[in-house]
């Protein structure tokens, strides 16, 4: 795919809806979603019902209920390890010379400067872009790529010397939770500790010996060493900003991660403080030290999508995770089923919309992985990472496709509600039905440049 064809107008306004040719609800699939809810199926999608929306989904919420499952709800197999950072994506940015000549190849082609006033991208874009970053590049340097270990995800900090005494695990558990939520976190769960999910060996870039043009900055593989031995794990959520998102793959939508990245700096201390204000040591980490998303899982903030990524019941997969790890014992929390898993295996919105063509199509998730980005033994869809990063390259920015054009990124509106309350109804066969309603509902759309160009003149 060339620079030029991704931002032609016609392409963009046309290919969210390249694989929509014979996908149109026909007369027959809009009687059979009548037929599954009753009169009020149809009558959903009309503005005339607002008084009757609340009890209609109600209804739905209470047929719809999170189930809780003791054990972890993803298939691991004896094949799964800990895995190398070294072969993370960012990482392999550090020593893989191949990619690294491909990235800069890449870049070349991405020659943003006579694009510069286009709708996304203009000098103000840009800006704040820069700006909702600014907290994660001069607090967490690097962290988003992987590097531990910076000022505000540091290992070690003062502890206070007394310790407070909870009555017990669950009584830490509601009082770590009340206070991760007031200090930022849009969702937070508790998880034991597993080491399978800890990075072994850690990458630390030797800053002060930066790549020069002619190869890839040097680095270090460190044991992952903690001054203490983590008991449990405060993973925490934060929401990215909807509309922003929603302008994916643009500065603006850049704007919107980094916002988040800068925001899990702020919550991560946060939390990590006030716990070691506790007298107990903890530190936090966002993509360093360790994986996030098995994580989230464990400690019930949603499930694993056909993206590689999570899938919050109340934002969708427009969420950046953060973690603490602590020495406090804290009665974890149970994972929650809410139907993801089981709608992300007939919807595939993400793998129509993503440029790249980095997420799978199959029907059926697989243990192995595309390239050695990914860590085998875990039965999922596995992207490739490859793809993804090549065409943020090419991009000039980074892009979030997949969550955009997700149906449960939409805000807490009746038609997040109307998604999120039939995935877990037994209706599975009209899972890719109510994803082609999303689309028909004017969700999920990407390339918007309308949108784009809208943005500085909302209030």
């Amino acid at each position: 795919m060339k620079h030029n064809d991704i931002h032609d107008s016609d392409y963009l306004e046309n290919t969210d809806r390249k694989n929509d040719k014979g996908e149109e609800l026909n007369r027959r699939q809009f009687i059979q979603v009548g037929t599954a809810f009753g009169t009020t199926g149809i009558a959903l999608g009309i503005s005339t019902i607002s008084g009757k929306k609340r009890e209609i989904f109600t209804k739905i919420a209470k047929a719809s209920s999170v189930k809780e499952k003791d054990e972890f709800p993803v298939t691991i197999t004896d094949t799964c390890k800990q895995m190398n950072q070294k072969y993370t994506i960012f990482s392999r940015m550090l020593w893989d010379e191949e990619l690294f000549l491909k990235m800069k190849e890449r870049g070349k082609v991405s020659d943003r400067e006579p694009m510069e006033n286009e709708m996304g991208w203009t000098p103000l874009d840009r800006a704040l872009s820069a700006a909702s970053w600014a907290i994660d590049h001069r607090f967490s340097t690097e962290s988003e790529n992987g590097q531990p270990n910076s000022p505000t995800y540091e290992w070690e900090g003062h502890v206070n010397r007394k310790r407070i005494q909870f009555k017990d695990s669950d009584d830490a558990n509601k009082k770590v939770k009340k206070a991760a939520r007031f200090l930022g976190a849009s969702l937070v769960g508790i998880a034991d500790y597993d080491p399978l999910w800890t990075y072994n060996p850690l990458l630390i870039q030797k800053l002060e010996m930066e790549g020069s043009h002619d190869g890839p900055p040097e680095f270090d593989l460190i044991p992952p060493e903690f001054p203490f031995e983590p008991k449990s794990v405060v993973v925490m959520a934060i929401e990215m900003d909807y509309k922003a998102i929603a302008l994916s793959p643009s500065s603006i939508q850049g704007a919107a991660t980094g916002l988040g990245y800068s925001r899990m700096s702020a919550v991560g201390l946060s939390v990590a403080t006030f716990i070691r204000e506790l007298g107990y040591k903890a530190f936090a980490c966002g993509n360093d030290v360790s994986l996030s998303i098995p994580y989230a899982i464990a400690a019930g903030l949603g499930e694993l999508g056909r993206n590689g990524m999570l899938v919050t019941r109340d934002f969708g997969p427009r969420v950046r995770l953060v973690k603490v790890f602590t020495e406090l014992e804290i009665k974890p929390d149970r994972p929650n089923l809410f139907g993801a898993w089981d709608f992300c295996q007939s919807c595939k919105r993400c793998a129509e919309s993503c440029p790249s063509e980095a997420i799978s199509f199959d029907d059926e998730p697989t243990l192995e992985g595309k390239t050695i980005s990914n860590n085998p033994g875990v039965l999922k869809w596995y992207i490739d990472p490859e793809k993804c990063i090549q065409f943020w390259e090419e991009n000039g920015s980074c892009c979030a496709n997949c969550i955009t054009s997700c149906p449960f990124n939409k805000p807490a509106m009746w038609h997040h509600q109307l998604i999120t309350g039939i995935t877990a109804l037994p209706f599975a066969p009209f899972h890719s039905v109510m994803a082609k309603m999303d689309k028909i509902f004017g969700y999920g759309d990407i390339y918007d440049m309308k949108g784009n160009g809208s943005f500085w003149e909302e209030d």
